[in-house]
């Protein structure tokens, strides 16, 4: 099964419901509506994302490179999730359990509740792994988006001790009777979870993580604008809609892998001023989708005042210019 591509025209940048997305209260209320309201909603990414684009930050870097940078939309950038391969795993014995979903239950309603199953099930596992085997259980998880628009969900674990008596077995059953939706139905047929043995090899462990979020990162992301027309697919529109995580790990796991660097920043500059002050001789739409790809965008020291006009020069932590869960991990300029 392919995945489903929408084609549509590109929304108006003055639509009232932009004023709801994401304010509080709007994913409790957007997994209630109808299917025609949610997919009202997700077109508008790209105009968000546009957005956006109008106040990038403008730092300046220990080489006195300046940067201009994207502004809340880093999750978008191919290197993205690149930090991953500097985490000091703790060497275990690691499996892969994959989890797969019923096709009934279809794109919006997979998406919606995605990071709310994969939470519930991680809870069971590790509730049955403490209570009836005496174990911890660590652990990185990570969405994939499958061929036919659905999510597939990965996790990556490792148990804190050696019990026998947890054969394969017996810990295929235990995910697979997490595996359930709020009212305890299965979310896919007991052969749509699979368990593969890893072992203590942790570069091959984090392998197996980029490979998922690293190498087709930017095809999750592949919304075209032209001649007016939107070209994406739908789980992109989606996963932005219901602001769905595709990546996390084990509170035990989580730790800084990188010092923080010290920036300074100069201020905000739309990205179109950046494109026509900078003489880019490229179309913008095509400079728009490597500034996407890239997250950043570095120029000699001489080009600041033509991006920043009125400079404001304070210093900061690059990783404190934009509110992220997981800034002390990610950001990697």
């Amino acid at each position: 099964m392919r995945l489903r591509i929408v084609v549509y025209a590109y929304p108006n940048p003055d639509d009232p419901k932009l004023g709801h997305v994401h304010k509080k209260g709007f994913l409790e209320a957007i997994r209630r509506a109808s299917e025609g309201e949610v997919l009202e909603y997700a077109k508008l990414f790209p105009v968000w994302r546009d957005k956006k684009l109008h106040a990038c930050p403008v730092l300046e870097f220990e080489d006195e490179k300046i940067g201009v940078v994207l502004p809340k939309l880093r999750v978008f950038r191919k290197d993205y999730y690149a930090w991953i391969k500097d985490l000091e795993l703790p060497k275990l014995n690691y499996r892969l359990v994959t989890l797969t979903l019923f096709q009934e239950i279809g794109l919006i309603r997979s998406w919606a509740n995605i990071n709310r199953w994969i939470s519930a099930c991680l809870n069971r596992v590790r509730v049955k792994l403490r209570r009836d085997y005496g174990v911890d259980m660590l652990y990185l998880w990570v969405v994939e988006v499958h061929k036919s628009g659905m999510p597939h969900v990965h996790i990556l674990f490792g148990l804190s001790r050696y019990v026998p008596s947890l054969t394969f077995e017996v810990l295929l059953k235990i995910f697979q009777d997490a595996w359930v939706d709020d009212e305890g139905r299965p979310l896919c047929a007991p052969q749509g979870v699979d368990i593969r043995y890893i072992g203590r090899d942790v570069e091959r462990v984090k392998n197996y993580v980029l490979k998922y979020l690293v190498k087709d990162h930017w095809k999750i992301w592949a919304v075209e604008v032209k001649d007016g027309l939107v070209r994406a697919r739908l789980s992109a529109l989606l996963i932005w809609l219901f602001k769905v995580r595709l990546f996390g790990m084990s509170q035990k796991l989580k730790r800084v892998v990188k010092p923080k660097r010290s920036v300074v920043y100069h201020g905000r500059v739309s990205l179109r001023d950046v494109y026509r002050r900078a003489g880019v001789e490229l179309p913008y739409e095509e400079f728009k989708r490597e500034f996407l790809r890239r997250g950043i965008l570095k120029f000699e020291n001489r080009y600041l005042p033509l991006f920043v006009p009125a400079v404001i020069r304070r210093g900061v932590d690059a990783d404190s210019i934009e509110d992220d869960p997981y800034r002390e991990l990610i950001e990697k300029f």
